[in-house]
C-alpha cells in the first residue's frame, strides 16, 4: 500500500508541460501531467494500452480521433490507446490532468518529464 498526495506532483511547467511519475508497475503507470496556459500535447497513441485521463485543475480539451471533447475539474475520460490522442490547455491557469496508462506500454512513458 502506498499513499501519494496529488500536490506534490504538482508543478509549473518550465516550458510547456511537466510530466511528474507517481507510481510505475509492470501493468500501470500513473503521473500528473501540468500544462502550460495555452499549450497542447501534441496528438500521439498508446498502441495496446488503455488510458484514463482525469483533470485535477484547469480546463481541457481533448481531441481524440479527431473528435473534441471538454473536460473540466473532476471530470474523467477512457481512451484506447489505438486512439490519436491531442490535450489543449484551454483554461487560464495551468492545466493538471492524473494519467493512467495500463499496460505501460513502452518505457519512455515512464519517466518525469519537461518539454
Amino acid at each position: 500500500m502506498n499513499k501519494f498526495i496529488f500536490n506534490d506532483y504538482f508543478h509549473e511547467p518550465q516550458g510547456k508541460i511537466a510530466k511528474r511519475m507517481i507510481f510505475k508497475s509492470d501493468n500501470v503507470i500513473a503521473f500528473v501531467l501540468n500544462i502550460a496556459k495555452g499549450e497542447i500535447l501534441p496528438g500521439h497513441t498508446h498502441l495496446e494500452s488503455t488510458l484514463f485521463l482525469q483533470v485535477m485543475e484547469g480546463n481541457a480539451k481533448v481531441v481524440t480521433d479527431g473528435n473534441e471533447t471538454l473536460l473540466q475539474v473532476g471530470e474523467l475520460m477512457q481512451v484506447d490507446g489505438q486512439e490519436s490522442l491531442q490535450v489543449i490547455n484551454v483554461g487560464e491557469d495551468v492545466l493538471r490532468l492524473y494519467v493512467t496508462i495500463s499496460p505501460m506500454g513502452s518505457e519512455a512513458f515512464a519517466t518525469d518529464a519537461n518539454v
